[in-house]
């Protein structure tokens, strides 16, 4: 016995256009949507985000001996500034061996950082107050890997800075040898190191190619290509 059907009742039974599907469904599936192009876009990030590596250009450690951060002085174009401007440094006998003594400590701490250890600035604070002088000094240096009393930094160290803004912006660079003869701790031996402003100085690269990590502008005034970064 045939069953009179409604109008239209054939269409829904094959199912509903999908233009009409989505009308009916607009709100969840803008939901949907938009809750689906949060999770990729939090995948890309996960998927992309840099690794933080261990080692020379390193972030510099949290624990900073004084020695490393010495008092800065006065700079000859700090009356007359043109920023951006690369400048050729020439220590004096009073600032060679202050500037010479936080190379060595940055490039100790470098070196005992990438081999996962304490850094020498760890060691020598913890031994008490930076103000105890040369009794902490001994008494961190019995228990240290590698001290900056280990490390030599020998003449043909290059040297210079280019100009910022203001004092705190200047940006200063160091290329030259860290020479040690502990055995303790794996150390290359040409450095670049860093300072800017009053910071802290630290060990911006060592070894093969180190010198690439120094602007243009002040290898430039260098002479281009210092025989200095021809070793590692």
């Amino acid at each position: 016995m045939d069953v009179p059907m409604p109008a239209g009742s054939g269409a829904r039974a094959s199912g509903v256009p999908w233009k009409a599907w989505v009308e009916q469904r607009r709100r969840p599936v803008i939901i949907g949507a938009f809750v689906a192009a949060a999770l990729l876009g939090i995948l890309i990030g996960l998927l992309t985000a840099p690794t933080s590596k261990q080692g020379s250009g390193s972030a510099a450690p949290a624990v900073v001996a004084p020695a490393r951060e010495p008092s800065q002085a006065p700079a000859p174009w700090a009356a007359n500034r043109t920023p951006g401007t690369a400048v050729n440094v020439t220590l004096d006998q009073s600032m060679s061996p202050i500037v010479r003594t936080a190379l060595a400590w940055a490039a100790a701490d470098d070196a005992l950082a990438s081999a996962g250890r304490k850094t020498w600035s760890e060691v020598y604070l913890a031994a008490g107050s930076p103000a105890a002088g040369t009794a902490n000094a001994q008494a961190a240096t019995s228990r240290a890997s590698l001290t900056d009393q280990s490390i030599t930094i020998p003449q043909g160290l290059l040297y210079g800075a280019i100009q910022g803004t203001d004092a705190a912006s200047d940006q200063f660079w160091a290329v030259g040898f860290a020479d040690t003869t502990s055995t303790a701790v794996t150390m290359n031996r040409l450095h670049v190191w860093e300072r800017v402003g009053s910071d802290p100085w630290k060990v911006i690269a060592s070894g093969a190619g180190a010198c690439g990590k120094v602007p243009p502008s002040m290898t430039a005034v260098w002479g281009n290509h210092p025989e200095i970064c021809n070793a590692s």
